[in-house]
């Protein structure tokens, strides 16, 4: 592919994506239709008993590799610390845990782990409120468990929630007995849910940001993923949604969740007779009645939310229904996800590795295992890298061998182009002339190794991009994090530098000022996306760079030192337009005009 095609696709697809990025919102202008209130605001799903509640009892639990809180206002989860250094960041001038739960604690109806018992008012409920305050059991409660309870002439309720052995996870047991005289019906659901501002959640410049965050549910063997956008006003109306507004997804559930780049808030039923369905919704905040248009609130929102919600219940007097799940609530790293609830449950599937996930995947579990042998991811980066780069060298060198071949008839193509510049006809005719005399094969072929290559190294980019093994890791002094970018611009520049050498040694086609717009804009692209991306990622490109830099250059000293053995002419020194050659390829070049008069 010649410089000029290059330089029309990557016009293309930069127009491309700038019109994805902002067209949308341009077209629209940003009505105040786009701040419509959604439907489920309407339903009031949430009530709450009259009066005022007594003071909120907080129960402490520490598990493995974590620390979580519950308040007695809803038996919900107030805090979530990860443990570890790894797992911190710098609040008020202080270095604390991150603490998963992002939701405000005044938002009761919105509380991670919050368990809601009542149907869409069908009448005879068991509960008669959605929120509540249950009282903590404090002799049965311990730093492995905690019991709340809540009790009326109508039901008594349990919620037990243990700390498991395994990392970040938890396990709630919900017991409910009628302890009226009549039957009463109940509907049991438990969710996950999460708050993130707006821009909190916006890309910059190709970088995903890492509180980007979607609702997740794996059902029927598929993981369903809906971001903000899958949410609009006129989305509730379509039959997946339920009568209460959640989208339910029909199939064996394995888990729902609400995950972020590195992180996951997930719920997951245990064996039973009884099975849930997983129901997910994203729900716009904002101060409606202070503005009238949502994007002029500094905290206009989103609040994220997944749950299990099983079919209702009637129980007789006195009569029980009991209710086990597990609770996941921690980073997204490979070998935890694969022990939660003892490895059944597939929450490895939380990784959103794109369309190439099934490479994805093979690239992460070799990178663990380079991991185990170096003891660094950043070398582990470096090898993974080698090793794909040495694994795909039958395709590229395939790119690099017409490469070679066009740089030894630049002399001829810069002829042909001077003498045809005003007839575009005969200059493709003549340059196919010349191939064809000179055994050289469409550079266009040349380039297919490179679009075969292609699925490899976007898994590479978007494994590298959501790993949380990278997240606070170092790796060299100049990178004190590689899920940041690096110190100093240290590695735009490397790397900006680096594609320029690489342009340098790569043939020129064109006319000038192409070449000269494809040798620096090219370097230029690299150099501003890399003071956004990861430093993760700046290793890889780097190595991926250098290594394809020392292919170049060692292939095409490998075919001009079998070319000198031949007897063949090499580079561009030994060729003379003016030379005995001369009159044999301008008639070759007089057949290509000849050809095209005839089929004129």
């Amino acid at each position: 592919m010649d410089r000029s095609s290059i330089l029309r696709l990557v016009l293309l697809a930069t127009a491309i994506f700038l019109f994805w990025r902002f067209g949308p919102e341009a077209l629209t202008g940003g009505s105040d239709k786009a701040s419509e209130l959604p439907p489920w605001v309407a339903l009031h799903d949430w009530s709450q008993p009259k009066g005022d509640k007594p003071k909120e009892e907080f129960c402490d639990l520490s598990g493995n590799r974590f620390k979580a809180q519950f308040g007695s206002y809803g038996a919900t989860l107030t805090h979530a610390w990860m443990e570890g250094d790894k797992y911190t960041t710098k609040k008020a001038g202080k270095v604390v845990p991150i603490d998963l739960v992002t939701v405000a604690p005044q938002h009761l109806s919105r509380r991670a782990l919050r368990t809601n018992f009542r149907t869409l008012y069908e009448g005879d409920e068991q509960v008669e409120y959605d929120d509540f305050a249950w009282r903590l059991d404090k002799a049965n409660s311990t730093d492995k468990r905690c019991v709340f309870t809540y009790q009326d002439e109508r039901v008594a309720l349990e919620k037990r929630i243990t700390v498991s052995q395994r990392p970040f996870e938890l396990k709630v047991d919900v017991k409910v007995t009628n302890r009226a005289a009549q039957a009463y019906k109940h509907r049991f659901s438990i969710e996950q849910s999460d708050w993130r501002k707006t821009k909190e959640t916006k890309s910059k410049l190709g970088r995903t940001s890492e509180f980007h965050t979607l609702v997740e549910a794996r059902v029927a063997g598929e993981t369903e993923r809906d971001d903000t956008g899958d949410f609009d006003v006129k989305d509730f109306d379509d039959e997946e949604f339920s009568s209460e507004k959640w989208r339910r997804y029909s199939g064996d559930v394995k888990w729902v969740a609400v995950s972020s780049s590195y992180f996951s808030k997930a719920v997951l039923p245990v064996e039973g007779a009884t099975k849930p369905a997983a129901e997910t919704r994203i729900e716009e905040w904002w101060a409606s009645k202070k503005y009238k248009d949502k994007k002029k609130d500094p905290d206009y929102g989103h609040v994220y939310r997944a749950r299990l919600a099983y079919d209702a219940k009637e129980l007789q007097p006195n009569e029980s229904a009991s209710y086990t799940t597990l609770a996941f609530v921690g980073p997204k790293e490979r070998a935890v996800l694969g022990e939660v609830g003892g490895g059944s449950y597939e929450m490895t599937e939380l990784l959103d590795l794109g369309m190439f996930g099934v490479i994805g995947k093979l690239l992460i579990q070799y990178l663990y295992i380079l991991y185990g042998l170096v003891g660094t991811w950043g070398w582990a980066i470096c090898l993974l890298t080698i090793t794909v780069k040495v694994l795909l060298f039958p395709l590229s060198i395939t790119q690099i061998k017409s490469s070679y071949a066009m740089r030894k008839l630049k002399p001829y193509m810069d002829e042909i182009n001077e003498k045809y510049k005003d007839d575009a006809t005969q200059r493709g005719l003549a340059t196919q002339e010349l191939w064809r005399k000179k055994k050289v094969t469409n550079p266009m072929l040349g380039c297919l190794p490179v679009v075969f290559q292609m699925p490899v190294w976007f898994a590479l980019y978007r494994s590298l991009n959501t790993a949380v093994e990278l997240y606070h890791t170092p790796f060299g002094p100049f990178i004190p994090d590689l899920s940041a970018p690096g110190l100093y611009y240290i590695i735009p520049a490397l790397l900006g530098a680096s594609s320029f050498l690489q342009q340098r040694i790569m043939p020129t086609q064109g006319d000038a000022m192409q070449q000269k717009m494809m040798r620096w804009m090219m370097p230029a692209i690299f150099t501003v996306m890399m003071l956004f991306l990861p430093a993760g990622l700046g290793i890889y490109f780097l190595t991926n760079t250098w290594l394809g830099i020392a292919q170049q250059l060692g292939v095409e000293r490998y075919y001009r030192m079998r070319d000198e053995r031949d007897g063949e002419s090499t580079e561009n020194d030994d060729v003379d337009p003016g030379d005995e050659d001369e009159d044999e390829d301008a008639e070759a070049f007089g057949k290509g005009k000849a050809r095209a008069q005839q089929r004129g």
